[in-house]
């Protein structure tokens, strides 16, 4: 796992003028952009209508987000999150869970627990992420036992700063912007073969407990326990907020080896008619990788050439472990 970042979006502004002069100017009109109407066809504007209603129901507020309070000072308290805080961190996943067609996933109350200390050890040292908190140091007023069980919690979990409340963090995680690697790891967990989680906040900082060694450990076994494919975005209509700024990615189980070659992946906007240019493809290969996926494919279309209500084909070819696949998206927007 790796780290996550908040991600912060500028609008820039085009302005024209008009030359000065006893001719009349003429300034170049921007092609007007599709709307839903006519992207979409009347079934997939029901779908879209019941995704809306369904993110809705949602809370995404911090307004009695604890039982108790963290004191990140001293002394210091991991304090506790309250239910609704949790449940609608939950039901964020679930949400997009539930579009693949995934298991839903429950909160596990220990995990939650482990969560805390991992997310206020992060915020009570303030000096940003890390796995197993390497190169952070313990404030003094931080107990050796509770500074060693946020280690042991960050451990196995995904991290965040920066967003507090339950429906954005989950967001930033399936996003997964910022990743040197262009591997979204993040989003394989949320989106990989599990059935728990533990949620953690304290002040900007964010645990997500997603695995555990031993018994929790859904790595292996049989096919039907293998994580389930997953092309994201994904067939069919998909939130456009979902895809903002992030790498694309297919992951599977069938694992490709350590040779994998890398695959040819071709983006088409449909609406347009042009091709996406589509760079940094990455092959991610292990035996039991992020979310137990054993190979991730991912990609970075031009994040300007993404765009609402634009239908797109994307062709996956030379994948070696994996049929050649094509498949058409088209993107809505998704406002929570």
């Amino acid at each position: 796992m790796k780290k996550v970042s908040s991600i912060f979006l500028a609008l820039l502004a085009l302005s024209i003028s008009g030359a000065l002069g006893t001719q009349s100017a003429t300034a170049k009109t921007k092609a007007k952009e599709p709307t839903e109407k006519v992207t979409f066809t009347s079934k997939e504007r029901t779908t879209i209508k019941n995704y809306r209603q369904q993110v809705q129901g949602i809370s995404n507020s911090t307004k009695g987000m604890y039982v108790q309070k963290p004191s990140l000072k001293k002394p210091f308290r991991t304090g506790q999150l309250s239910q609704k805080y949790i449940n609608a961190a939950v039901k964020s996943v679930n949400f997009y869970r539930k579009m693949y067609g995934l298991n839903t996933i429950v909160a596990n109350k220990q995990w939650n627990e482990d969560a805390q200390y991992g997310a206020s050890t992060m915020a009570a040292a303030d000096s940003g992420l890390s796995h197993e908190l390497v190169g952070i140091k313990r404030p003094a007023y931080v107990s050796k036992s509770d500074w060693q069980r946020g280690v042991d919690a960050t451990g196995y979990s995904n991290l965040g700063e920066g967003l507090t409340k339950p429906y954005d963090n989950v967001l930033n995680y399936l996003i997964d912007p910022g990743q040197s690697d262009y591997v979204p790891g993040h989003r394989e967990w949320l989106l990989g073969n599990t059935i728990e989680i533990g949620i953690g906040q304290a002040g900007g900082y964010s645990d997500f407990k997603v695995f555990e060694g031993g018994a929790k450990c859904r790595a292996y076994g049989d096919a039907a326990s293998q994580a389930k494919e997953v092309a994201y975005p994904k067939a069919g209509v998909f939130p456009v907020n979902a895809v903002a700024g992030s790498v694309w990615s297919l992951s599977y189980s069938a694992d490709s080896g350590e040779q994998a070659q890398k695959p040819t992946v071709k983006i088409t906007d449909v609406t347009t008619h042009k091709k996406v240019k589509v760079s940094h493809t990455t092959v991610d290969n292990s035996t039991a990788g992020y979310g137990w996926y054993r190979t991730s494919i991912s990609y970075l279309p031009a994040p300007s050439k993404v765009k609402v209500n634009h239908a797109y084909t994307v062709q996956i070819s030379k994948l070696g472990n994996h049929a050649d696949m094509k498949y058409q998206t088209k993107l809505f927007e998704l406002t929570k």
